[in-house]
């Protein structure tokens, strides 16, 4: 995605991000300005793997809205401002003022929102079942067994890469060539979470084979946790991945992965375009 976004930055913006990366000695990473998307897409993964790991910033990497309730929950769930969505306003706001949040430098904050334009376009980032984001729930077919959160995290979108092959970037381009203003105009990160979060219920959750019953009460679960917190019920069922989840999945992930990739150009471009 990170890629995406750089083939989408004004010259002003390109230079600006290029500049930030090349100061985080985490990185190692000072290369020209042509090579930004390099440094972008290295800068996109720290936030996951950051020295000491994630600590008090793991809740900002999702929010978990419950299936049964719907985005119009979406504050409720989301104590503290502790969850992807406040953060990733938060980090915009940030870098428009150029200072860093706190304890973050502006270099670490792009680090972060780079990070943040990825996940939140995972629809199991902005939903939940009882499950932890589907981090509960065993889907067969992939190899090794996996579980929902991780076959939507990384299984499918390893698949749409051998799918699709060295042009990937190329072909989304031509193919989504007409809806690029639209989703340029991406009007909010609250409005992002919840399309996320519809295509969680209708596209991940709703063509799960069997399927998974909806839990009508909100359970927060750790997925480190599951075999004590998440229901019974969700547990002992196993999705058949490749009943499941074909070419229409793929082209959902090929889906979020652009529009994702031009929303986040259309934000940095917004700080740094001018």
């Amino acid at each position: 995605m990170a890629r995406i976004a750089a083939a989408h930055l004004t010259a002003a913006a390109r230079e600006a991000v290029a500049r930030l990366l090349r100061q985080d000695p985490d990185l190692q990473w000072n290369m020209p300005v042509e090579r930004v998307a390099d440094g972008m897409a290295r800068g996109a993964i720290w936030p996951d793997h950051m020295a000491g790991g994630k600590g008090a910033t793991a809740p900002w990497h999702y929010i978990d809205i419950g299936l049964f309730e719907g985005p119009a929950h979406m504050q409720a769930r989301c104590p503290n401002g502790d969850c992807i969505v406040a953060r990733m306003n938060r980090c915009l706001a940030d870098l428009k003022q150029r200072r860093g949040g706190g304890v973050w430098p502006e270099y670490k904050e792009l680090e972060f929102l780079l990070h943040f334009a990825g996940d939140i376009h995972q629809p199991l980032h902005c939903a939940t079942n009882a499950d932890a984001g589907g981090n509960c729930v065993r889907v067969s077919g992939f190899d090794p067994l996996q579980n929902l959160h991780a076959v939507w995290d990384v299984a499918l979108v390893r698949a749409l890469a051998s799918h699709d092959g060295p042009g990937m970037l190329a072909g989304m381009e031509s193919r989504f060539r007409g809806r690029l203003r639209d989703w340029q105009n991406y009007c909010s990160v609250e409005k992002i979470a919840a399309e996320s979060f519809w295509l969680a219920k209708f596209q991940v959750y709703g063509k799960a084979r069997p399927r998974i019953p909806v839990v009508a009460t909100f359970i927060e679960v750790e997925p480190r946790a599951c075999s004590t917190g998440a229901p019974e019920e969700v547990r002992r069922v196993r999705v058949d991945g490749v009943r499941s989840y074909g070419g229409r999945s793929l082209d959902v992930v090929r889906m979020q992965l652009y529009r994702g990739g031009v929303r986040l150009a259309a934000m940095l471009n917004a700080i740094y375009g001018e």
